[in-house]
């Protein structure tokens, strides 16, 4: 069990992906050893929040860009902080990996590797300890100077009381959220035999609760191409296939399950393009090629629905905005090679326009705000941010630098106003995990620790 750092002060208390991969094979600290729990404190008053106790009605984020997928959150908080950054709270080492944080049910939930084996560890989100670890062998490589994995973000569903994870190299497991004991587990790459990639998986699951199936399903962009399986759907409660489609190779994104025109809909960036299809039987609506043709790239980030539109983002080939008609066909709304051209970083919708950093190809890499009506830029934030993740809240944006730095800034489309700013970096680089919320707690993680921070009004 690793080691658990608490800081408290009382007075005035306080990715990936297309970069490639290569971690250091031997661990950089020890698991077996016992936990040690060091507590700095200044007064004996118990930390406490309202918003984050509350486990009525808790900010959760419980999966890679919020309950709704859209890096949004109603929660009113405005995140400031001095130039030093949010009160730390407490920390815990882990190992490599591009994971991001998940939140749900007074608990967060982590995935990294530690040599030879791949981890999934869950934490209490007040004092940071242990709850319970689950581990499983790994021999994925990057040929890149990079993280070997893993990629893929956890899934908290606290309607079932389960954990969905999927390792680098496409091990799908199912976990009970109170013990972390294995529910079912399939290998999907062995199964459907999933060519070798230069990159270890890096797309993460979605589950679909209001599919026709009981419990759920999962929705994996799995990239088997021979075996017709580019995007397939497991029950939730069983791990069972319920249905394959394409053959579209692998990529990052995330699919996206929305209702429009009162029809359900999935929207699956592959490595080919964008497949829209229906998510109770995989029967595909249309799909159209977007990618950047190359060896070396993989389209990485996931659509973004508003309204009846998808916007869609690749590295290369910028922005492109569709409307979905009532009988499930689609119309170009606009398109624009400059505007946003992550290569995969979040697409955060903020009303009618979208946040997001564009790519290192425009002259550096930039923080932009863009009207989602015409694609036009509204404002540019240069910053040594460079690319980063993050996510909005009520009426502001937290954003995580791709170098550690943290900032806040007001969520509005006029001009760039900066809310807060460290003057160093919080967290060790590359920093490709986004940022995650629970309550009034920020969640932080690097290839070396997994950091909460105390936001404040």
């Amino acid at each position: 069990m690793r080691s658990v750092w608490i800081v408290r002060a009382y007075s005035g208390l306080q990715v990936l992906l297309l970069l490639g991969c290569g971690a250091n094979p031997s661990p950089i600290h020890r698991i077996d050893q016992a936990a040690t729990v060091k507590i700095q404190a200044t007064s004996n008053t118990p930390i406490h929040s309202e918003a984050s106790s509350d486990t009525k009605h808790p900010a959760n984020w419980p999966a890679l860009f919020g309950a709704d997928r859209t890096s949004h959150t109603s929660f009113p908080l405005t995140p400031t902080w001095t130039s030093e950054g949010p009160p730390l709270i407490w920390e815990v080492e882990v190992g490599t990996g591009y994971g991001s944080p998940v939140t749900a049910d007074g608990k967060v939930i982590v995935n990294y590797r530690d040599g030879d084996e791949e981890f999934v560890q869950c934490h209490d989100v007040e004092t940071g300890e242990q709850i319970w670890q689950h581990r499983y062998p790994t021999a994925a490589v990057c040929e890149f100077e990079y993280s070997d994995g893993p990629y893929s973000t956890p899934i908290i569903d606290e309607t079932s009381g389960r954990v969905f994870n999927v390792g680098a190299q496409g091990q799908m497991q199912c976990l009970e959220l109170d013990s972390g004991k294995e529910m079912w587990s399939r290998d999907l790459h062995q199964e459907y035999d999933v060519d070798a990639d230069i990159f270890p998986v890096g797309a993460s699951p979605i589950l679909d609760r209001d599919s026709s199936h009981e419990g759920g399903q999962l929705i994996f962009n799995l990239g088997a191409i021979s075996t017709v399986a580019g995007i397939v759907s497991l029950d939730a409660r069983t791990g069972e296939t319920i249905w394959q489609a394409t053959d579209h190779g692998p990529s990052y994104a995330t699919p996206v399950v929305a209702r429009i025109h009162d029809q359900r809909f999935a929207f699956v960036l592959t490595d080919f393009g964008l497949v829209c299809l229906d998510p109770d039987t995989g029967k595909v609506d249309w799909e159209f090629e977007y990618r950047r043709r190359g060896d070396l790239t993989r389209n990485a980030t996931s659509p973004l629905v508003h309204g009846n539109h998808v916007l869609v983002v690749c590295s290369g080939l910028g922005a492109l905005d569709i409307e979905v008609m009532p009988d499930r066909s689609y119309r170009e709304h606009w398109r624009d090679r400059r505007s946003i051209d992550s290569q995969y970083n979040t697409l955060i919708l903020g009303d009618d326009h979208v946040y997001s950093f564009t790519s290192g190809g425009q002259g550096g890499a930039e923080f932009r705000c863009v009207d989602l009506t015409d694609g036009k830029i509204t404002w540019k934030y240069h910053s040594v941010l460079k690319r980063g993740m993050g996510f909005a809240t009520e009426n502001s944006i937290i954003l995580l630098g791709e170098k550690g730095h943290l900032a806040s800034m007001v969520k509005t489309p006029q001009d760039p106003e900066v809310i807060s700013f460290t003057r160093s970096p919080l967290m060790a680089e590359p920093c490709y995990c986004s940022p995650a919320f629970y309550g009034d707690m920020l969640f932080l993680k690097d290839e070396q620790r997994l950091a909460a921070f105390r936001l404040r009004e």
